[in-house]
Order: structure tokens, then C-alpha cells, then sequence
């Protein structure tokens, strides 16, 4: 049953995954105006002929919707422009959406990596807001899509400010989950880089669900040794991670510490990955399809961002090359990569 909220921005929603789908279809339900753009012409005709389904738990969706397979067949000019769509396609997204912008319009970007530095190259931080989900979801066929697991979405302004716009948005997008807006975003995407740079880069190097990467010691040290170079590098850089899911210096594993402090993060990660044992890395999901993984955004912009503040980064250095050796078809993923640690 549809609900109306007073809600009068025109929404454009730019990738219609298993993230988009779900939003989509929640705001539809709420009464907002939404376009939708999905690059993907079975998707668009799912869509246009049995609208979205999408469901959470007890909360069912399936709504009609005004969609679009390219940018261009879309007309007039929109509030806010939603961007879920990976990280190795979001800046030509911006470029080629900064006409539809009404004034005062502003982008809002929920990619995994950071690509907020690469994006103010070609647009003015005060357009971008920038959003991180703690949630999951999925496609299971086309147009159909679950949001898979429980989170916040977590979001605030580049400069920190906690703008009359943000908090419109936050009304906004409590339609689809709860609503965390930090005044320190920065320090929220580099506690998510810090976890993201460790889970989906080792399941693309390995080949394999958490569950079973976490079960083995060597992997668990170099989890932590990625963990400890992205903290060192934050801190360098003058970054306070923010709380996200969890405390992000559970895993924190400083240098120099003790056996105990080594023993309980250790201890820690397999508990992880007994509670998320068949979470699948998005990265080696693209890679299985052929697409380009967002190792840039990830492990190599810690690289780059290390170099900046003289932090060595050696790990995640390995970890950019196996990737992209995996990329070249050089390499497998596989278990045995792990050697190339050592």
C-alpha cells in the first residue's frame, strides 16, 4: 500500500542493482518522485513490464516505476541525484548528469572506495554529499532484489556541516533504512575503506567466502596487516575513524603490540567469519563477470594516500598487483596467491 510523505525533489537514481533496486523501490512506495536509470536494457524491461519487487524481512515492495536504460532518453532537470552504481563508473556518471542538475542540486555518492577526491576534479565539493550503506543487497532475477541485511546508511557533508539540505535528505532516505548524517564523513569512509580494503580485495585474491578465508591463520595476519597500514595512513592523514558497524579499532592491530593484543584481534576475525561465513567479496564477483574491480578506489587509493603522509604500505601494495594480475588473466583467484605475502 502506498503511502504519500511531503516529499517535492525529483529524485534521479543512477544504477539499478541490487542497492538500487531496493531504494528505488522503497522511495516509489513513499510517494517521491523518481527516475531511474539502469544501463541495462533486460533490467529496464523487467521493470517496465512487472515493476520492482523488492523485499526486507516482512516489508514487501512492487511498485511501478518511470525507468530509463540511458541517461539520455531522460528529460528535465532533478534535485538530487542518487549515484549506486560501482566506483569505476561514478565520475563519468557526474559528468554526464551535470545537466540535469537543477540549481542548488547536489549529487549523492554510496559507492564502495573513496571517490569523493577523484569526483571534486570535475564538480564543486558543495554538490556532493557523500553516503555509505551499512546494508546489503541483491538482484535475484531481473527487477527483482532483497535488501540483505540489517544497517544505517551513513552520510554527511564534505565540510562537515550539518546543512538544512542534509537533514531533508536524512527525511528522505528514512524511507529505505535508519539514517546515521556524521559531521565527520571523512573519518566514516575511511573506517568502511579500512574493512572493505581487507574483505572484498582478500575474497578476489582468494577466490573464496569469508568463512574460509578466515579459517586460516596466514590470512587472518595479512587481513590484519592491510587493517593496520589503512589505520596508520588515516591517522597520518589527520583522519579520526568514525564508528560504522563497529568500533573500528577492534582491528587494530598497532605495531609493536603484544602477543595478547595480537591474539584477541586474531580471535576476533574468526568470529567474523564464522557470523558472515558465506559472505561473497563484490570485487571477485565483478571479476567472475569480466568487469574491471574497484581496486583503485580501494587498497591502491590507500597506496597513493600512504605515499602523501610517508606511511609505508607494503600490503596493500601486493594487494593492487595480484588484483591486477588477476585482472590481466595473469593469475587466478585463488588460495594459492596467498604466497605472493610471503
Amino acid at each position: 500500500m502506498i503511502y504519500f510523505s511531503i516529499v517535492n525533489e525529483r529524485i534521479l537514481i543512477e544504477g539499478i542493482g541490487g542497492i538500487g533496486g531496493f531504494v528505488s523501490a522503497a522511495l516509489i512506495e513513499a510517494g517521491c518522485e523518481v527516475t531511474m536509470v539502469t544501463n541495462n536494457l533486460q533490467i529496464t524491461k523487467a521493470i517496465q513490464d512487472n515493476g520492482i519487487v523488492a523485499n526486507y524481512k516482512v516489508t514487501s515492495y512492487n511498485v511501478e516505476g518511470n525507468v530509463h536504460t540511458k541517461l539520455e532518453e531522460v528529460e528535465g532537470k532533478y534535485d538530487i541525484v542518487l549515484l549506486i552504481m560501482k566506483a569505476t563508473g561514478v565520475k563519468e556518471a557526474v559528468v554526464n548528469s551535470l545537466n540535469y542538475l537543477e540549481d542548488g542540486g547536489y549529487f549523492v555518492t554510496m559507492q564502495n572506495g573513496i571517490v569523493e577526491d577523484m569526483l571534486t576534479e570535475v564538480v564543486e565539493e558543495s554538490k556532493i554529499i557523500s553516503a555509505i550503506l551499512g546494508w546489503g543487497g541483491t538482484m535475484h532475477s531481473t527487477g527483482v532484489y532483497e535488501k540483505t541485511s540489517p544497517g544505517a546508511i551513513h552520510m554527511g557533508e564534505l565540510n562537515g556541516d550539518i546543512s538544512p539540505r542534509i537533514l531533508r535528505l536524512k527525511s528522505i532516505l528514512e524511507h529505505v533504512s535508519s539514517v546515521v548524517v556524521s559531521s565527520n564523513i571523512r573519518g566514516v569512509l575511511w573506517s568502511k575503506l579500512a574493512i572493505n580494503s581487507c574483505i572484498t580485495t582478500l575474497g578476489a585474491i582468494t577466490g573464496e567466502k569469508l568463512g574460509t578465508m578466515m579459517k586460516d591463520k596466514k590470512i587472518r595476519n595479512i587481513f590484519l596487516d592491510i587493517y593496520q597500514e589503512i589505520v596508520d595512513t588515516a591517522h597520518s592523514s589527520g583522519i579520526k575513524l568514525e564508528k560504522v558497524a563497529s568500533n573500528p579499532y577492534l582491528l587494530y592491530r598497532k605495531k609493536g603490540s603484544g602477543a595478547l593484543n595480537r591474539w584477541i584481534r586474531d580471535q576476533f576475525l574468526k568470529l567474523v567469519g564464522k557470523k558472515y561465513s558465506d559472505l561473497k567479496s563484490s570485487m571477485l564477483q565483478s571479476i567472475e563477470r569480466g568487469r574491471k574491480s574497484e581496486i583503485q578506489f580501494l587498497n591502491a587509493y590507500v597506496v597513493s594516500a600512504g605515499k602523501k603522509v610517508n606511511v609505508d604500505t607494503p600490503v596493500n601494495v601486493r594487494c593492487v598487483k595480484i588484483v591486477e594480475d588477476i585482472e590481466l588473466g595473469k593469475l587466478a583467484p585463488s588460495m594459492d596467491n596467498i604466497r605472493f605475502f610471503e
